[in-house]
């Protein structure tokens, strides 16, 4: 697996639009702080001079003279990191994006295409600088824990071989651990769990009991570099498409727009869908969808926005903002699209972009092939 590593893609970012910044101390502005303005994300060379997030933005030029304080741009953010999946998706069909500027993907298998993983890694750092000028770390093992941990050394490329995945993490602090929860860090920390090195050995009942027994498997072959992760396609699967949006800074539930951004979204893809999950997720993290109905998916555009708008506003009761917003589609004329179609099914395939071009032209009819209308 290949774990890789764009460190402060934002600030990279603005580097690119902007040179005379490099080498600066820097700091994006916290959005959410009209009244009394503070640091949100903060460079190295701040943090380097004092600098932290949170800190009052007028503290911080005092305490830096040369500090630059940006304007966020998250949308910006956002799209950088599908042009990272999609430069990624040229190499392998196998990935997971993480935080900002980092992914893990799979290579395993694609050495009769590229050549030997490790110069296939190389070659990818060195083509997303050029393509993009981002400065990225790569981390190449068979653990997943291990080779994201090997990305943050911050070498070109950190390589541990076969077999060296526990000795590589023995020295590690275990903060690096990728999503290990607070309280149960905190835990290890007051019994002297400070390293990896130090939750090698314990046993799988003695770890249930500091954890759980649902945890504990997982914790402890992520320890020891033994965890071999079978990852998502980073691609969708043929007739479906998921449109995200991140709302910055988070919005109450009235505030959203949702009836026009998808609209665009519907329109974007003119097909008929066949099904259509709507998720969000508020500030605190929790998870809420709507699936819509057999009668919502054969009704026009315009009206099937509104619905969505509707029933969004109807579920979205709990006064907490909100984060993000996923509209998940499949597309087809009422049927799943096989990978290998059968001759007899030409003609249909033929339908769909005539559908197409008449539901943009009458966006306010459903437009749907006779059979469908009939049993519409």
């Amino acid at each position: 697996m290949l774990a890789m590593w764009v460190p402060e893609l934002p600030f990279q970012l603005a580097c690119g639009r902007d040179g005379s910044l490099r080498d600066r101390p820097l700091a994006f502005l916290n959005p959410e702080s009209p009244r009394s303005p503070t640091l949100w994300f903060v460079n190295r060379r701040g943090r380097a001079e004092g600098l932290a997030p949170g800190m009052p933005m007028d503290q911080a030029l005092r305490a830096a003279s040369g500090l630059r304080v940006l304007d966020p741009a998250p949308q910006v953010w956002w799209e950088a990191q599908g042009s990272l999946s999609d430069f990624l998706q040229h190499w392998t069909p196998q990935g997971q994006m993480g935080r900002l500027g980092e992914a893990l993907v799979e290579l395993q298998g694609t050495q009769r295409i590229f050549g030997p993983l490790a110069d296939t890694a190389a070659r990818m750092c060195r083509e997303l600088t050029d393509r993009h000028g981002w400065a990225s770390h790569g981390g190449l093992s068979l653990s997943a824990t291990a080779a994201q941990i090997a990305a943050h050394a911050e070498h070109h490329l950190e390589r541990v071989v076969e077999g060296a995945e526990a000795s590589f993490l023995a020295p590690q602090p275990l903060r690096r651990l990728p999503d290990l929860a607070p309280r149960i860090r905190d835990r290890f920390h007051r019994l002297g769990l400070r390293q990896f090195a130090d939750l090698q050995p314990v046993p799988l009942a003695v770890l249930a009991e500091l954890t759980n027994a649902t945890v504990a498997p997982d914790l402890q072959a992520r320890v020891r570099g033994e965890d071999r992760p079978r990852l998502p396609l980073l691609t969708e699967r043929p007739g479906h498409a998921r449109h995200g949006w991140r709302l910055q800074p988070p919005r109450l539930p009235e505030e959203v727009a949702l009836a026009a951004r998808c609209l665009d979204w519907l329109w974007s893809d003119a097909r008929h869908p066949r099904r259509l999950t709507l998720r969000w997720w508020d500030v605190d993290g929790e998870p809420h969808a709507w699936h819509a109905a057999p009668e919502d998916l054969t009704t026009p555009p315009l009206v099937l926005a509104r619905r969505l708008q509707q029933a969004f506003l109807a579920l979205a009761t709990r006064r907490l903002l909100v984060r993000e917003v996923e509209l998940r589609l499949a597309w087809g004329l009422g049927r799943e699209r096989a990978l290998f179609e059968d001759s007899r099914n030409e003609k249909l395939e033929r339908l769909e972009p005539v559908l197409a071009r008449l539901r943009r032209r009458f966006p306010g009819r459903a437009i749907l092939p006779g059979w469908m209308g009939q049993g519409a």
